[in-house]
């Protein structure tokens, strides 16, 4: 086949001649290993579309560097705007509740505040008063349910009345929990462990469950805490009564017993459950040691 290449003569004129090759690039290096000469072009016989000096078409694009960076820029900034727009960030949000607000009531204007969530645990305070109260706290039949289940060990009947639907947990998902500065002290812990509760139960479902499944979850959790606390007290009592095998007798075992109170209950406070009231045995026993310190 042949090709035509062109290259200067050490005087500077262009000169053009014929070789015969297999193939462009096969004559390119041809011509210089045995002629010894630079070209400037080579081409197929009565073809000139080629750049001088380079085995590539003149037709061929050749793509500077700001065209390229150009284009490197809008395109992240079409995959920028496109995800803003799937992420649900280019929709309008809808407006949202304040945080507080202030209502008015017959005793005076009120601030209402979104109340924190707070994990489950035992409740201090006055403990006629949570258990009086605490169907009376929340509006919501939902709320009430929960709040079964706020103070972990402590076994609470079910509420009165109608039983909440998915549609009534539902609807208590979507709206906060709100406290008054001036509520009881208790009430605003017994509502911000609800509120806690209700955010674990969100995220529960966000995770593939279901309403009825947290509910069995918090029955099965509840049911376990308690039996936690009862072996606990019996383990006590049978140390007190000296029918535990390893119980010591007399002054021993109330040593032993006032050791395993004070162990129990750390264990149990540690999981938020409440801790196992001082036998009236162990309170003379205690006082007893205080004196002698």
């Amino acid at each position: 086949m042949k090709f035509t290449y062109t290259y200067r003569s050490s005087d500077g004129e262009r000169h053009t001649a014929e070789i015969e090759a297999e193939s462009r690039d096969a004559a390119f290096a041809k011509v210089r290993s045995e002629l010894g000469i630079k070209p400037i072009k080579v081409v197929a016989a009565g073809d000139n579309a080629t750049d001088e000096g380079s085995g590539k078409s003149a037709a061929s694009p050749r793509w500077g560097v700001v065209p390229v960076i150009a284009l490197i820029v809008t395109i992240a900034l079409i995959a920028l705007v496109v995800w803003w727009w799937l992420s649900g960030r280019g929709a309008t949000a809808p407006a949202q509740e304040p945080a507080a607000y202030t209502v008015n009531t017959p005793q005076g204007p009120v601030t209402l505040r979104v109340a924190e969530p707070l994990p489950r645990q035992m409740i201090p305070g006055n403990r006629q008063r949570i258990e009086d109260d605490r169907d009376n706290v929340f509006t919501n039949a939902a709320e009430r349910l929960l709040a079964r289940f706020a103070e972990p060990g402590r076994a609470v009947a079910a509420p009165k009345g109608e039983q909440p639907t998915e549609a009534d947990f539902a609807a208590c998902l979507r709206e906060p929990i709100r406290v008054a500065s001036s509520e009881l002290t208790e009430h605003i812990d017994l509502k911000r462990i609800v509120s806690g509760m209700k955010r674990e139960m969100r995220a529960y479902i966000a995770g593939g469950g279901t309403i009825d499944g947290y509910l069995a979850e918090l029955e099965k959790r509840q049911k376990l805490e308690v039996s936690y606390r009862e072996r606990a007290e019996q383990k006590l009592n049978a140390i007190l009564n000296g029918q535990d095998a390893r119980s010591p007798s007399g002054r021993d075992s109330l040593k032993a017993a006032y050791a395993y109170w004070l162990k129990a209950n750390a264990q149990l406070q540690a999981m938020g459950i409440y801790p196992l009231a001082l036998p009236d045995t162990l309170r003379s026993y205690q006082m007893s040691l205080d004196i002698e310190e």
